[in-house]
């Protein structure tokens, strides 16, 4: 302990008064804190960096992770945002906003239709030969649509019953009286009128399967 003492250069000539040594080393004192404070400064600075820079590596592991996912949906680029971009899913037509990368950011403009995953990240940018066979159609095994979930259309409700749903649950009824059941119906009307909910719950109570084909 001794020698390492020893070999500090002090700040003040061996010749000098009590009161200049005293003071020289005040004054390096506070030298010596002004650099430490700055040390720390740099500290704190680096510190941040380093949170920042490990944020964005967990979100870029984030976001590797889910482009590795199998994009289950087509959806279509409707507008791009401060806080993300706007999509309409194929289909259902509803929208939502979600977040993308930068890198993906810079690739996207509006009416690209993109492939997205379950949890409706965008994994890439459908080309047209690849949107063609990808939006063909979609299937649904059996839809979480009822008839208690569509309002306003009773008449339209009972007809599409008695015309789909009794001769997919009970084909013996047209067998006794000896005529063939109906083979289909179409559905027609604006957007909005319930067409496809009526088919999707059509579909859930005959243990159907859904499958809505897209031409747009």
């Amino acid at each position: 302990m001794t020698d390492a003492v020893d070999d500090v250069e002090m700040p003040y000539d061996e010749n000098a008064s009590q009161q200049e040594k005293v003071e020289a080393l005040r004054e390096r004192l506070e030298v010596l804190e002004g650099q430490n404070e700055e040390m720390r400064d740099k500290l704190l600075d680096a510190s941040a960096e380093n949170n920042k820079y490990q944020q964005k590596l967990e979100r870029l592991t984030h976001e590797n992770k889910k482009l590795k996912q199998s994009p289950l949906f087509v959806a279509t680029v409707q507008e791009l945002t401060d806080e993300g971009v706007v999509i309409k899913q194929h289909g259902n037509n509803q929208e939502a906003l979600t977040e993308v990368t930068d890198e993906m950011r810079g690739r996207l403009e509006p009416d690209d239709r993109v492939a997205v995953n379950n949890s409706l990240s965008i994994v890439k940018v459908l080309d047209d030969e690849t949107d063609v066979r990808a939006r063909v159609m979609q299937v649904e095994h059996k839809p979480g649509v009822g008839y208690d979930d569509i309002g306003g259309i009773d008449e339209q409700m009972e007809e599409v019953r008695e015309t789909v749903e009794l001769p997919l649950k009970s084909p013996e009824m047209f067998d006794d009286v000896g005529i063939d059941p109906p083979s289909g119906v179409l559905l027609h009307g604006p957007p909005g009128t319930g067409k496809t909910m009526l088919a999707k719950a059509v579909a859930n109570q005959t243990d159907a399967t859904f499958i809505k084909m897209a031409g747009s």
